[in-house]
């Protein structure tokens, strides 16, 4: 697979593009006004903590709290010994790499690499003067909830990493096991001396060396994950990159001995340094950017990470824009499209709701086709491989709805299925898929650290609320009519003088009617209504105040 790797910058917009043969899989876009948080450290300040949700809001500067539940709260091994009054072997580590499967290298750490908890390993809690059982697993995690519980305090001080940014409503979630990503290593500065290697070094020999290397250059109590681009490298260059991630923790221990919360204490790597650092493997025949700074930060980059991919660094000068002279312009654009085209000639709708995504598969012109569970089989295939592109390309994350075109035969219902599940093994985000039902309908759920793009590259629509659909005209003249009564009804009194705020789209068909609207309301309620036109309401609104002032009756009076 041809991969390649393109960061366009206009004006104070970043854009970096991860096109896999000559077809744009990722986007990451980095604005002034949203730029990205995840892996960004903070200090913060503990505003309340629930038991009954085992979580804690953490106050981190942000429009919301931040959330940080009990299974991301960091301790110590011998919390867990106190707590349960028993002694445990460590585990040997078993070998894993989020950092290979989530963005900017927030690192998910196995459960014995990094505390997480008690172990349910179903062993019998033993005290130092009794031989006999002491607490039962329902009980266990209770005390562990309550010990967490009485650790947090509202207006404690906290460190914390950003693991989600903020979506709709919801603050950042946040987890108190720091780890710093690096070009080859995962530092995790409470990582009590595990080291873990990634599962796709499949040589003993290499897992050994890498071990031994990482282990004779680690401080007391730090652990870390080695990473797959770690692999043949020289031991050099591993010592330069833990040397990095070294330095940036100090620096962060000196910046949180004098800051007050809530204050930013680490800011991750820049879009670019981080694209660089996830995506640049061996399979990448082309680093390409359009602004002059952007090269020189890749070229320093490379230069100390990875000496033979320097050639492949390029600045482009060229007329037409850079996106556009790799073909890739045509693809940013569809991200706002619900329609999706495939080349059978069939087509995806993808609808963005509060709750989920919706994704509708169409067979287009093969509808009236003969051979009918053969042309639906071609275009579910070719419609799976596209929506998984969709979803990396999109950043869709949550619950994923997909209602395919019916088919009869379990087996084709299956291949579908089947290819689903090997395109999300190209995807970073972790997913989980389950097979096709009688109905057609296939469920995914996939990993969501920040909105999808199109909630970041648009706004949401004044007219109709980002709902696609939008009140009839006359429907909202019948509730200000029912308002009016209600009024009317209510108050009992008459020659009150009202102003009527409306959208310019409600004027005209309210001026279209037999008689004038403030003549009707007048004879009909005995009200004098001044209509006044506000640009700012959408159609389905409309706002009643006391003339000369500034007192708005509106809701007061619809929800009688």
């Amino acid at each position: 697979m041809k991969r390649q790797i393109l960061m366009n910058q206009q004006g104070d917009e970043i854009q970096v593009a991860i096109v896999e043969d000559g077809r744009l899989a990722e986007l990451l876009i980095e604005r002034p006004d949203s730029s990205r948080s995840v892996g960004d450290i903070y200090l913060g300040r503990v505003q309340k903590v629930v038991e009954g949700l085992q979580a804690a809001f953490i106050d981190i500067g942000q429009e919301q709290d931040g959330f940080l539940h009990f299974s991301d709260v960091g301790t110590t091994g011998e919390d867990y010994r106190a707590m349960l009054d028993e002694d445990f072997e460590e585990e040997d580590e078993e070998e894993d790499e989020s950092a290979e499967n989530e963005p900017n290298g927030n690192v998910a750490v196995p459960p014995a690499a990094i505390k997480q908890g008690p172990r349910d390993n179903g062993n019998i809690a033993q005290t130092a003067n009794k031989q006999e059982t002491a607490i039962a697993q329902p009980e266990r995690r209770q005390s562990y909830t309550q010990m967490i519980a009485s650790k947090l305090k509202p207006n404690d001080s906290i460190l914390v990493q950003v693991i989600k940014e903020p979506i709709g409503t919801k603050g950042s979630r946040l987890t108190s096991d720091i780890t710093i990503a690096g070009r080859f290593i995962v530092l995790l500065p409470f990582g009590e001396g595990h080291i873990a290697v990634s599962k796709r070094i499949i040589n003993r020999r290499e897992r050994r060396r890498l071990k031994t290397i990482v282990r004779s250059m680690l401080p007391k109590d730090f652990g870390a994950i080695v990473r797959t681009v770690a692999e043949e490298q020289e031991e050099a260059l591993l010592r330069t990159d833990m040397e990095i991630l070294l330095n940036k923790w100090k620096q962060i221990e000196e910046s949180v001995k004098t800051a007050k919360p809530p204050k930013l204490i680490f800011k991750d790597d820049t879009i670019t340094a981080s694209a660089l650092r996830d995506f640049l493997t061996e399979d990448v025949t082309e680093v390409a950017t359009n602004s002059p700074v952007i090269h020189r930060e890749a070229l320093n980059y490379v230069r100390w990470a990875a000496p033979e991919m320097e050639k492949k660094i390029t600045l482009y000068k060229g007329r037409l824009p850079l996106f556009e002279s790799y073909g890739i312009a045509k693809d940013v654009e569809s991200i706002f499209s619900r329609k999706v085209w495939l080349k059978s000639g069939g087509y995806l709708i993808i609808e963005q709701t509060e709750a989920m995504v919706v994704i509708d598969v169409n067979s287009g012109r093969y509808a009236a086709k003969k051979e009918q569970e053969e042309n639906s089989l071609r275009t579910n295939l070719e419609a799976a491989k596209e929506i998984a592109r969709q979803l990396r390309m999109r950043d869709i994350g949550g619950i994923i709805v997909i209602d395919f075109i019916d088919l009869l035969d379990e087996r084709n219902a299956r291949k579908v299925y089947e290819t689903m599940k090997a395109e999300l093994k190209r995807d970073r985000a972790k997913s989980n898929v389950l097979p096709m039902s009688d109905f057609g309908i296939m469920q995914i759920t996939r990993e969501r650290i920040r909105p999808s793009l199109m909630q970041r590259m648009g706004d949401e629509c004044p007219a109709c609320g980002g709902t696609g659909v939008i009140q009839a005209r006359q429907t909202t003249i019948h509730q200000i009519e029912r308002w009016l009564r209600k009024y009317a009804w209510h108050t009992k009194r008459p020659f009150t003088k009202l102003d009527l705020l409306i959208s310019p789209t409600i004027l005209e068909p309210l001026r279209s009617q037999d008689m004038q609207p403030e003549w009707k309301w007048f004879l009909q309620h005995l009200l004098l209504v001044r209509i006044k036109v506000d640009d700012t309401l959408r159609s389905d609104d409309f706002r009643f105040f006391i003339r000369g002032t500034t007192q708005d009756i509106t809701q007061e009076y619809s929800s009688l």
